[in-house]
């Protein structure tokens, strides 16, 4: 349907930084770690709170997609900070709006106990979150991740 299609362009296009020619797969293995977990009952609403089942959960998917790399270190704050700049998702501080985003911007934002402190969870479009809901969505969502995102860091190591 129409909503997929959204959400293919959106996840194929997310921006990402550029190391050794290499895209930053963090945004990726956290979206892949977010479909999991709304497959799993994890995650059962549009609010996404940086837990420590989260944390691991994006460890594992590190570990599973990526193993050891010299490049980029497997930190799930970065992408949950960064994501903020993609269209779907948006952090919702515990204090202020958009203004505590920014002044949080100037520090050093991505680190775990600074959005665990800041945060209180990012939320993500109601349409996103139907969209993962549905299972041959999610299996197409991790295909275009994992071949766009994944399988050239896969080449490079």
């Amino acid at each position: 349907g129409l909503m997929i299609s959204k959400y293919l362009s959106l996840f194929s296009t997310l921006n990402t930084s550029i190391r050794n020619g290499i895209s930053a797969p963090h945004k990726a293995i956290m979206l892949l770690t977010i479909i999991d977990m709304v497959e799993n009952g994890s995650i059962s609403d549009n609010c996404i709170v940086f837990s420590e089942k989260l944390e691991r959960s994006f460890l594992n998917n590190w570990k599973r997609y990526i193993g050891e790399s010299s490049i980029f270190q497997p930190k799930a704050g970065t992408p949950f900070w960064h994501l903020n700049s993609e269209p779907f998702w948006t952090l919702v501080p515990y204090e202020g709006g958009p203004d505590t985003i920014s002044k949080l911007q100037q520090g050093n934002p991505y680190s775990a106990g600074t959005i665990r402190q800041y945060i209180r969870y990012a939320q993500i479009d109601n349409e996103l979150f139907e969209v993962l809901n549905d299972k041959t969505n999610r299996a197409r969502l991790r295909v275009l991740l994992i071949s766009i995102y994944l399988m050239q860091l896969l080449q490079k190591l």
